[in-house]
């Protein structure tokens, strides 16, 4: 692997185990085991790691929402794509738990973020009309807009959430359980426009995406 590559790949992981916030250029040279002037031959600040980390997850995540123009989407198209997000998400997992800081200390992130959102939604638009279509769900275009909104507001707002209702401390790694109920929220506002083939899958999913205990969990965590 080249030296370039072995960085944003020792990067992410550094980034998704400790934060974004405390980990420096000298803590990924000598976790690669080179030397600080290496690393700034390839990136010249860490804000040029995270700005290529950022163009792979856009790249990624757009490229996992394509629908097809060939076919209908399918029940198995559900699948696929809530196992992409949740694979994508987990990898990146940094980006959504570090993403306000980030947006306050670079310019670029703050111009290219909004751009990304829209265009993840915009695909989230095509991709539900893709499974209206196909008879997996009713729902007009002004519910298809709001359940988008929604579920952008339950995803990118997830990591600050268990942090305020006292499930995690700034200093906790982040499991992949709490992701897997982050997504499970989006299950549930999908669940009232499911129909036929569609509403099928929904008790998989659940089952699939977190154990239904949260809400047990949240009390607990409160009265502790």
């Amino acid at each position: 692997m080249k030296t370039r590559d072995r960085i944003l790949l020792t990067s992410l992981q550094l980034f998704n185990e400790r934060g974004e916030r405390v980990v420096t250029t000298n803590h990924i040279a000598a976790e690669l085991g080179i030397s600080p002037g290496n690393l700034y031959y390839h990136f010249r600040n860490k804000s040029e790691i995270i700005s290529e980390l950022l163009d792979q997850y856009q790249h990624d995540i757009l490229q996992l929402l394509i629908v097809p123009d060939d076919r209908p989407l399918t029940v198995q198209d559900k699948l696929q794509y809530f196992n992409a997000l949740c694979t994508q998400f987990w990898r990146f997992r940094f980006l959504h738990r570090d993403i306000h800081h980030l947006i306050d200390i670079s310019d670029d992130l703050k111009r290219r973020y909004p751009v990304f959102a829209a265009k993840v939604m915009c695909q989230g638009k095509k991709i539900y009309q893709g499974f209206v279509d196909a008879g997996l769900m009713k729902a007009t275009p002004p519910e298809i807009e709001a359940l988008i909104i929604n579920i952008w507001i339950v995803l990118t707002n997830w990591s600050n959430f268990l942090f305020m209702s006292g499930h995690l401390s700034r200093m906790d790694v982040m499991d992949e359980r709490w992701l897997r109920q982050g997504l499970r929220q989006m299950v549930f506002l999908e669940g009232p426009y499911l129909q036929g083939d569609g509403r099928l899958i929904f008790d998989e999913l659940l089952s699939t995406y977190g154990d239904g205990m949260w809400f047990e969990q949240t009390v607990s965590i409160a009265e502790s």
